[in-house]
């Protein structure tokens, strides 16, 4: 019994389409699925460090390949394939950590240097899964502002009780507003007080503050540092306290221990003159 020649059609296009169906299979795996993390943005300004993260190590638990792109307005170049530098840019360089030895995901950091005005772009962290199945990237705007911060004077050396003062002009294009300064003793910010008196300034081309110090206490001995409240800061400026109490007191014991060693001096001799008499 011969079959409709329509029936032939029908099972042979049936037939084409398991094969179709079975091929798409087949190359499913093989196929490339991204994931991308939202871009955010790290600002610091000119001649700091700064650690870029690659937030695409969380979405891909065994990485076979990690990259960092640099795009700008010019296109993309690549800066490194896993600890390998492809940029010959010797303030670059990207680490690799895990602090709990390989149980979470490792990470994949982009640390620059020195940073200048041109190392502002938008950078990128391309993840690889080991399979090659899945992709995952994360993006990175930084911005490097030109701020420089001059901090007057560098050491000061007074006695307790006397007033004294410190100085600090931020420059550059961006502007620092006078309610974002912070002053800094030792590393933490410094409460205002009675003793303690900040006044900042907005000047045409740069933001004054002064941290005035009225009456100066053993404890305000140490480190200072005026900062923009974010990555500018100043350098190490220090001040120097000198106890005048003390230092009379060790005059008036030194003047004492002379006066005696004087007058122990004209003693002994005397007791050797008479010692001398007698014994002839």
């Amino acid at each position: 019994m011969q079959c409709p020649a329509y029936i032939i059609v029908l099972l042979s296009f049936i037939s084409h389409l398991d094969a179709h169906h079975a091929l798409a299979i087949e190359q499913q795996p093989f196929e490339l699925s991204t994931a991308s993390e939202q871009e955010h943005t790290i600002t610091s300004v000119l001649m700091q460090s700064v650690i870029l993260p690659c937030k695409a190590i969380l979405l891909i638990m065994e990485p076979d390949r990690v990259m960092w792109y640099k795009i700008t307005n010019s296109g993309q170049s690549s800066l490194s394939v896993d600890n390998y530098l492809i940029t010959k840019d010797s303030r670059i360089s990207v680490a690799y950590y895990s602090f709990d030895h390989g149980l979470s995901p490792a990470k994949w950091d982009l640390h620059i240097t020195d940073l200048r005005l041109s190392d502002t772009a938008h950078y990128q962290c391309h993840v690889i899964q080991k399979d090659g199945r899945i992709s995952a990237r994360s993006n990175v705007k930084l911005v490097v502002e030109d701020v420089i911060v001059r901090i007057q004077p560098s050491d000061v050396l007074v006695s307790v009780g006397d007033k004294t003062e410190f100085s600090c002009n931020f420059t550059g294009q961006h502007r620092i507003l006078r309610d974002k300064i912070t002053w800094l003793k030792d590393g933490k910010p410094i409460t205002t007080d009675t003793s303690h008196v900040t006044t900042s300034t907005e000047l045409v081309d740069a933001t004054v503050t002064v941290l005035h110090i009225t009456a100066s206490r053993p404890s305000d001995g140490g480190s200072y540092r005026c900062s923009d409240g974010h990555s500018a800061q100043s350098k190490e400026a220090r001040l120097y306290l000198r106890d005048d109490n003390a230092h009379t007191f060790l005059r008036s014991l030194s003047s004492a221990a002379s006066s005696f060693s004087k007058s122990l001096s004209s003693r002994t001799v005397f007791c050797l003159f008479i010692f001398l008499f007698f014994s002839f």
